[in-house]
């Protein structure tokens, strides 16, 4: 038999920032993160995922509408402002928008034009301070805390630009984490689909060390569609990438898009990048000025 040892969680603030974007992300409290991982590990140091969280499933949120409406997403006059008085900033500023199922839009701004803002609350990440916004069927106004974990576990996948994978799984493991924190498994001909769909069939046993920065930013994206979820929001997801390695995911994110139907909405500030969307949406000063 191998020897074990126990995992050391005295984590560097690199690992700490991905662990706490994932668990925020996925609905998952630390305590219950590392209670999960806090299992023996191979000499390796990878850790097999044989365990299921205690206590029953949580249920999906109750819709508004029938799951897989259209549009997929609605936002009408969203308003964000944050702080107060003198200091209050307005990060959106009666933002409207509509996006139909199976489109690929990006959104395009300066930085500080609130386009972070649009896409952290279409995922239910922040609130709005005022205004509606409806993403796949359900007003997130009316979702509670748990509900609101829930969507963005399962209703929305989230990638960003520095990838929060951890450190210390491999990359079928990470990209695993949704249905993990659910108590389930993966469904092997799905993994399989997504994995070659993604080009990353050569990297499932690898640490996210072991792989380029694209291979890491393709696993994202498996982990974000590995739940099937009817929108995905990208932001800045080739940031970090050279130009190669950026249209490479983009390109991925379309084939994504086209095998599964789901909807993309993708940030960023690369007029090449967006050029592969359906449509790109500008916005400037919390306001959306531009559709085409």
């Amino acid at each position: 038999m191998a020897d074990t040892t126990l995992v050391n969680f005295r984590l560097d603030q690199g690992t700490k920032r991905s662990m706490e974007g994932i668990c925020r992300d996925l609905g998952m409290s630390m305590t219950t993160a590392f209670t999960l991982f806090a299992k023996k590990v191979d000499r390796e140091r990878r850790i097999p995922f044989d365990v299921s969280l205690d206590g029953p499933v949580a249920q999906a949120p109750v819709t508004i509408a029938s799951n897989y409406a259209d549009p997929a997403v609605i936002v009408e006059d969203a308003v964000r402002v944050f702080g107060e008085g003198p200091a209050a900033r307005r990060a959106l500023d009666g933002a409207s928008l509509t996006v139909r199922r199976g489109e690929f839009v990006a959104v395009m701004g300066a930085s500080g034009s609130g386009k972070s803002t649009l896409l952290h609350i279409l995922g239910g990440v922040d609130t709005p301070t005022s205004g509606r916004v409806v993403v796949d069927g359900m007003d997130l106004s009316t979702l509670g805390a748990d509900a609101l974990a829930l969507f963005r576990r399962h209703t929305v996948g989230l990638v960003y630009q520095f990838h929060n994978l951890v450190p210390f799984l491999t990359a079928r493991d990470n990209i695993e984490l949704p249905v993990r924190f659910d108590g389930t498994k993966a469904d092997p001909a799905a993994m399989a689909e997504l994995l070659e769909l993604l080009d990353i069939v050569d990297c499932e046993a690898c640490l996210p060390s072991e792989l380029s920065g694209g291979q890491q930013q393709r696993v994202a994206i498996a982990r974000a569609l590995v739940t099937r979820p009817a929108v995905v929001l990208a932001d800045e997801p080739t940031g970090s990438l050279d130009r190669a390695s950026g249209a490479r995911v983009v390109e991925l994110m379309g084939r994504a898009r086209d095998r599964f139907g789901t909807t993309v909405v993708l940030v960023t500030h690369d007029e090449g990048v967006a050029a592969h969307a359906d449509r790109v949406v500008r916005i400037s000063d919390g306001r959306v000025v531009e559709e085409g």
